[in-house]
């Protein structure tokens, strides 16, 4: 019998709460089904600190069954998202949860799993269970968990991170494929799989990579590679070459290389990639030009190099990217 703990805390999100318990619940009736009086089923309550109800961040009012308690070894620990309301007052909120943090800190040393999602990354993050692992988070909070948290690994492609004890998810809904994990973890591949059915959850759907904004990287004090940050954006179509962009800010190649990388944490030409896939998804979301047309007009000439690294960018071929997010081609 697999016992579940969701952690409850003042504008968490409702969803990150109820969603897994539904999961569970249709999860419990396929196994009664399946195994008729075999034990197995889930069981969960829902903690705050204090042991008092909740509100979530749409104003849901929250009952929970009692406050932290050090739980038995191999409990599956739920840590919701939580609302996201600007960057200052987010650092200030995962400050606040210092309690949270350090009662997760004692669950783990004690065997438990955590399963977390979205911002609720950031809080498993803060306890340093995930340094020198890997983990992913909503695909629009990247690079601030990059930034924040530089001994972590990050995966932000990947909806899902799976390091045993320590589970994470990307953005919201993230959290039943989170679940599903922990389904099939006890409970076998055909459970999950009738459960998935049951509640039309995409197992498919695996990657966070076609809702990426590539990273622009210009939070760095080096003002010259910030020019040439500039000027690679205003020229994405110009053919690229390291000596004349070197000598056009009158440094030598090997000069502009490291300091570049040491600014922007990548080289000049991979930099320019992620600027010329940016703008080829905006031309592919609002426009009908065809594929030549968009790889023309950002500097390619090439049309299997360009899909090879669209591909490669985002996770789908550019007609995959056009049927999902833009404009047909007619």
């Amino acid at each position: 019998m697999a016992k579940v703990f969701f952690i409850a805390y003042q504008d968490c999100y409702a969803g990150s709460l109820a969603s897994p318990q539904d999961l569970y619940t249709v999860a419990n009736a396929h196994w009664r089904e399946q195994y008729k009086g075999r034990e197995g089923d889930f069981e969960w309550q829902t903690l705050s600190a204090s042991g008092e109800p909740v509100v979530t961040a749409s104003r849901l009012r929250v009952a929970v069954d009692g406050p932290f308690v050090d739980l038995a070894p191999g409990s599956i620990i739920v840590v919701p998202a939580m609302a996201y309301p600007g960057g200052r007052e987010f650092n200030k909120t995962l400050d606040s949860l210092r309690n949270i943090i350090d009662w997760l800190k004692r669950q783990y040393a004690n065997d438990c799993i955590i399963c977390t999602h979205c911002t609720g990354s950031f809080v498993l993050a803060e306890t340093g269970l995930l340094n020198g692992l890997s983990a992913t988070t909503s695909w629009w909070l990247a690079e601030q968990f990059r930034q924040r948290y530089p001994e972590i690994t990050l995966r932000a492609d990947q909806l899902v991170v799976d390091e045993g004890r320590l589970l994470t998810g990307g953005a919201n809904g993230a959290e039943m494929l989170a679940a599903l994990t922990m389904v099939e973890r006890y409970m076998g591949r055909a459970v999950a799989s009738q459960s998935a059915r049951t509640l039309l959850v995409d197992t498919n759907l695996t990657q966070q990579a076609p809702y990426l904004t590539l990273p622009r990287q210009k939070q760095h004090s080096d003002s010259l590679m910030l020019e040439v940050q500039d000027y690679l954006e205003k020229n994405l179509n110009a053919a690229f070459s390291l000596d004349e962009l070197a000598a056009r800010f009158c440094i030598s190649s090997r000069t502009l290389m490291r300091r570049f990388k040491a600014a922007v944490g990548d080289t000049p030409n991979s930099y320019l990639q992620n600027l010329r896939i940016e703008a080829a998804k905006k031309l592919f979301e609002a426009t009908a030009l065809s594929t030549d047309a968009v790889m023309v007009r950002i500097g390619y000439a090439d049309a299997s190099s360009f899909n090879r690294l669209f591909q490669r960018k985002t996770g789908l071929s550019p007609r995959a990217y056009r049927l999902k997010f833009g404009t047909p081609h007619a």
